[in-house]
C-alpha cells in the first residue's frame, strides 16, 4: 500500500501545472462518471476559461458488462476480450469522451486503482497532490451520499480534508440517476446548442460498437438508462457542504 501511495505521489507531482488564479479538478471514479454526472459541470468550467483537470481513478475492470460484451462478440464471430483488454477499452472510451468535452490531454490523469475497492486514504493523497496545482483549486467529487461506495468514498475523502483544513474548496455531485432523490444546493444546466452538442458527443463515445477498432459500447451496455437520463437532463447537481 505504501508503495502504491508513493507511486501515485510521484505520478501526480509530475503533473503540476503553472499556477493560475483557479484550477478546477474533477475526479471520476470510473469511465463514464465524468460525463454522466460531471459532464455539464466540466463544460461549464471550460466555458468560463478555467484551467480544468480530470482524474480517472479506476478503469472499471470489475464491471459485469464484460459478460454482455463477450456474449455479443461471440454471437458476431469476434474473439472475446480479457479483463485487461476490457479495462483498456474503457480507458479509450474515457479519453474520447473527455476530449469531446474539451479537456486538454495534458490535463488528464489516468490511474488504475482497484475497481470496487477505492480507498479513502488513497483518494485523499491524490486530492492533496492536485491541490498543489494552484493557490486556489476547486475539487469536484461525487457526493458522500452517493449509494455507490466507489463514488461516495471520493466525497468522504474531500469531506475529511476540508474538515482538517488540508484543502479549502470543493463541490459534491449527485449521480445523474439519483437527481430526483436528493436535495441539492445548485445545478449546472447546458442551455446552448453548442454545449449540448459537446455533451452529446462525449456521451456517444460510450456508445460506439466497432470491435475492429477496439470499441465495445461498454458505457451504454453497462448503464443504458443512465445515458438516456443524461441526454434528457443535460445538467449536473451538487451540494457545497459535506453531509454529517
Amino acid at each position: 500500500m505504501k508503495k502504491l501511495i508513493l507511486l501515485l505521489t510521484i505520478i501526480l507531482a509530475g503533473c503540476s501545472a503553472t499556477k493560475t488564479d483557479q484550477v478546477d479538478v474533477f475526479y471520476s471514479p470510473h469511465p463514464d462518471d465524468e460525463v454522466l454526472s460531471l459532464g455539464p459541470a466540466i463544460i461549464h468550467a471550460l466555458s468560463s476559461s478555467k484551467d480544468v483537470h480530470v482524474v480517472l481513478l479506476s478503469k472499471g475492470k470489475a464491471s459485469k458488462a464484460i459478460n454482455t460484451v463477450n456474449e455479443r462478440l461471440e454471437a458476431e464471430g469476434h474473439p472475446t476480450i480479457s479483463v485487461e483488454e476490457f479495462g483498456d477499452a474503457r480507458e479509450e472510451e474515457f479519453k474520447t469522451a473527455v476530449e469531446a468535452l474539451g479537456v486538454s490531454a495534458s490535463n488528464v490523469t489516468i490511474l488504475d486503482l482497484p475497481d470496487g475497492k477505492l480507498n479513502k486514504d488513497e483518494i485523499s493523497e491524490i486530492i492533496v497532490q492536485k491541490d498543489k496545482l494552484s493557490d486556489k483549486v476547486v475539487h469536484h467529487v461525487m457526493s458522500d451520499q452517493d449509494p455507490h461506495s466507489d463514488h461516495s468514498v471520493t466525497g468522504q475523502a474531500l469531506h475529511n480534508l476540508i474538515d482538517a483544513e488540508a484543502v479549502q474548496n470543493g463541490k459534491f455531485y449527485f449521480p445523474v440517476q439519483e437527481h430526483e432523490n436528493f436535495p441539492f444546493d445548485n445545478r449546472i444546466q447546458l442551455l446552448s446548442k453548442h454545449q449540448q452538442s459537446r455533451m452529446m458527443e462525449a456521451l456517444e463515445a460510450y456508445e460506439k460498437w466497432d470491435p475492429a477498432s477496439g470499441s465495445y459500447s461498454i458505457g451504454k451496455i453497462s448503464v443504458p438508462d443512465y445515458f438516456i437520463t443524461a441526454k434528457n437532463n443535460m445538467e449536473s447537481r451538487y451540494h457545497y457542504k459535506p453531509t454529517d
